[in-house]
């Protein structure tokens, strides 16, 4: 993954604030996702969740880390697609790397 912005403007006006995720915060993601992990999804399910959770807040509003598939859904649908769509290149550097490990691994 590349180094995050600490904030993130929307098209719809909307402003994200952003961190990284922590070694901590990964293994509190993968126990989230439980059964999710164990598919063959499962990279990139962690891989969505990871950029899901690096919002920290929502206009100045604290988001608190998900601490179930429940709550990562909830904050992936407060994003929306135009946040999504807004995290989407700082993460995709990091998931064009892990395919070409998996790919090699293969």
């Amino acid at each position: 993954m590349s180094i995050l912005p600490e904030t993130v403007s929307l098209s719809d006006g909307r402003c994200l604030a952003l961190r990284e995720i922590d070694p901590a915060d990964m293994l509190d993601l993968i126990e989230a996702a439980g059964s999710a992990v164990n598919g063959p999804a499962a990279v990139t399910w962690l891989g969505y969740a990871e950029m899901i959770c690096s919002v920290t807040a929502i206009d100045g509003v604290p988001v608190q880390m998900p601490g179930t598939k429940e709550e990562i859904r909830e904050l992936a649908r407060r994003l929306g697609k135009t946040g999504v769509a807004a995290l989407h290149p700082f993460f995709q550097q990091g998931q064009d790397e892990e395919e070409m490990v998996a790919t090699a691994k293969n």
